[in-house]
């Protein structure tokens, strides 16, 4: 549930992150739509999707804030500093911001919104929009403030609490990971095709082992290799397929993306740095 004592949430931001978030909030029972205000100035088509939800939308960040005491911020990295800038003269100091652009750190973020001292940076990922968000929130910064942040994400799916300077690698695991779920979902209902199902039915049967394998992972209490063995009978069609996978090196494959996306996160903050210095 959310934050019982927030009177009203501002999101900075109307793209996909933030209309997960949206989503997430409302069908999580966080806050009644007309607690939610939306503001984003460059895409009137999303900032109307968002108004179909029930919320307050406008191009105004001045009236977002006035309406609001917890301010999120879901914009792209690259926009992320124009809008700290534009937000300076709006945020009041009872204000808590709350961040979920990759790469912004809460020093940069304080510094850019006028020395603002309630900050704390958050990733969550598109599983917002079903309430089944894997999202990290970092513990630095006034105890209270995490913990508002916190309630206020998990309506969004569970929450996990990470020093800062693991987000970055959260970001490359966690923030891009349902990206890699379906792309290996993707791969999977093509291969089924290639072996003669009809694409209705690969896709029906590959969606449900995901959604099985991740149920499983999660309820059963055992480590994934162990599920694994439970189905990997000797010299049985498993075995012959995770043998191709060991032998096509899939395990480095995913630490070497998973890597290139924690660099690309660090890049994304070094530009900042550069730009601000």
């Amino acid at each position: 549930m959310g934050d019982e004592g927030t009177r009203g949430v501002g999101v900075i931001g109307a793209g996909a992150m933030a209309q997960a978030l949206l989503k997430g909030l409302l069908a999580g029972g966080g806050l009644p739509p007309q607690r939610i205000a939306v503001a984003n100035r460059g895409d009137r088509v999303r900032l109307g999707q968002a108004a179909e939800l029930g919320v307050h939308t406008t191009v105004d960040k001045g009236d977002v804030c006035r309406r609001s005491d917890v301010i999120v911020l879901a914009v792209k990295p690259r926009d992320a500093l124009e809008v700290c800038h534009q937000l300076r003269e709006h945020l009041r100091p009872d204000h808590l911001v709350v961040s979920v652009a990759a790469g912004l750190g809460s020093g940069v973020l304080r510094r850019e919104l006028g020395d603002h001292r309630r900050v704390v940076r958050a990733m969550p990922n598109t599983g917002s929009l079903i309430s089944a968000s894997a999202t990290a929130v970092a513990y630095e910064g006034d105890p209270g403030d995490v913990r508002r942040a916190a309630r206020l994400l998990a309506s969004l799916g569970p929450i996990e609490l990470v020093p800062e300077a693991q987000l970055d690698a959260v970001t490359a695991l966690s923030g891009s990971g349902p990206a890699y779920v379906y792309l290996l979902i993707e791969a999977m209902i093509a291969a089924g095709v290639a072996e003669g199902l009809p694409e209705d039915v690969a896709r029906a049967l590959t969606l449900q082992t995901a959604l099985g394998a991740a149920r499983m992972a999660c309820e059963s209490g055992l480590r994934p290799d162990e599920l694994s063995r439970q189905i990997a009978s000797p010299g049985g069609t498993t075995v012959a397929a995770l043998q191709v996978l060991e032998q096509r090196e899939i395990r480095l494959a995913v630490h070497d993306a998973v890597h290139s996306a924690r660099e690309r996160a660090r890049e994304i903050a070094e530009t900042f740095a550069r730009e601000i210095s």
